[in-house]
């Protein structure tokens, strides 16, 4: 599957469209939600803006925006071993249980 009309969104460009970079991070989605529910409702089929947690860019795909024929194919895949990802990342700290 490939995307056609897709929407690159940068740092300087979120922030004109009314997000808060100091807060992007944060768990509060509701502007970057509006932003996504307006370029879907334009016909877009992906957006690619920066990663709020990462040093890198997400792409979201719209599917609705796709055609019924378009299929997702796989091209990689790798297994994470996801506690221990989790513990070098410190999102998961081991119990002080013994």
């Amino acid at each position: 599957m490939a995307t056609r009309k897709t929407i690159r969104l940068l740092q300087v460009q979120l922030i004109s469209l009314g997000v808060e970079w100091d807060r992007y991070a944060t768990l509060d989605y509701a502007r970057t939600q509006q932003i996504g529910a307006a370029i879907a409702f334009l016909g877009c089929d992906g957006l690619i803006a920066p990663s709020a947690r990462w040093n890198c860019e997400n792409l979201m795909l719209f599917p609705t925006n796709h055609p019924f024929e378009c299929e997702l194919n796989l091209l990689h895949s790798e297994e994470v071993p996801l506690k221990e990802w989790a513990r070098q990342h410190n999102f998961l700290v081991d119990s002080l249980d013994p």
